[in-house]
């Protein structure tokens, strides 16, 4: 079977995106495994399908880079916006085009201007502070909060001196805590810079390493540290990819409501394979 898709990324968060709005289109997980890996596929941090969905500009259909289907990826989502209005989807709006789609998680709408995209996302609800844990880098506390998909989050004193192989360690070991079971958690370590800004690392599940971005989980970081005292909306997050995304957003009791997410989006390249 031949396919034709989009790679795009958002902050560095890398996706193959395809449009499946005829529905003709069925992946299993070993394909979409195959599509994302980055030495015999087309390599990617996860896999988006645009599909049709009544009363909606379209449905973001996600799945980690091991097949299996997400609810959600803050990335993944802005990425999907920017392709559904390359495809005509939305209403234009002068320089900008909205957009208002369904992902696993909830209904978001979006917009698209250029390449950057702003979206107004679900509600960080379901936090919870200091979380005992197995082991935690250097000691430090564990948050969870979740954010359309779930996140823990490690406050450090600087990210910057976690290794990649400290990421992965830690970063495997607290996806798979008991305290997140059975689902299981990205995770996320992240400091405040003396500039005012959040320097974030993520470890994703389903994808099982460090990505260069998370949407997400840079939402869940900027709560945790507003109901700290330590920072307020808005909020600006560093990539691993050195990217920037800025998250706004209004205080609740066990998270933030109102939350806005916006950044970056390239296309990297569009292409065909033979699936």
């Amino acid at each position: 079977m031949r396919l034709e898709f989009w790679k795009v990324n958002g902050a560095g968060n890398d996706f193959v995106v395809i449009d499946n709005r005829d529905g003709g289109l069925s992946l299993n997980r070993e394909q979409v495994a195959w599509l994302c890996d980055r030495r015999r596929g087309v390599g990617a941090d996860g896999l988006i399908l645009i599909e049709k969905l009544a009363g909606f500009d379209f449905h973001m259909g996600f799945y980690n880079s091991d097949g299996g289907p997400a609810e959600m990826c803050g990335n993944g989502a802005r990425c999907s916006a920017h392709v559904a209005v390359a495809l005509g989807e939305g209403q234009r709006r002068d320089d900008s085009a909205q957009v208002r789609f369904m992902t696993g998680s909830g209904p978001i709408d979006a917009r698209v201007q250029g390449n950057r995209v702003s979206m107004s996302m679900m509600d960080a609800r379901a936090m919870r502070r200091d979380v005992p844990v197995r082991l935690a880098p250097r000691g430090a506390a564990v948050h969870f909060m979740i954010v359309g998909t779930r996140h823990a989050v490690v406050p450090l004193a600087d990210v910057s001196t976690l290794t990649p192989g400290e990421i992965v360690e830690y970063g495997r070991t607290l996806r798979n805590d008991p305290a997140f079971a059975p689902e299981g958690t990205n995770v996320n370590f992240c400091s405040i810079a003396a500039d005012g800004r959040v320097h974030l690392r993520t470890y994703e599940k389903g994808v099982e390493a460090e990505t260069f971005a998370c949407g997400t989980g840079s939402i869940a970081s900027a709560v945790l540290y507003a109901h700290e005292g330590r920072l307020a909306s808005p909020v600006r997050v560093v990539q691993r990819s050195g990217d920037e995304l800025a998250v706004s957003f209004e205080l609740g009791a066990e998270g933030a409501r109102h939350v806005q997410i916006e950044g970056p989006v390239a296309v990297n390249f569009r292409g065909w394979t033979d699936v």
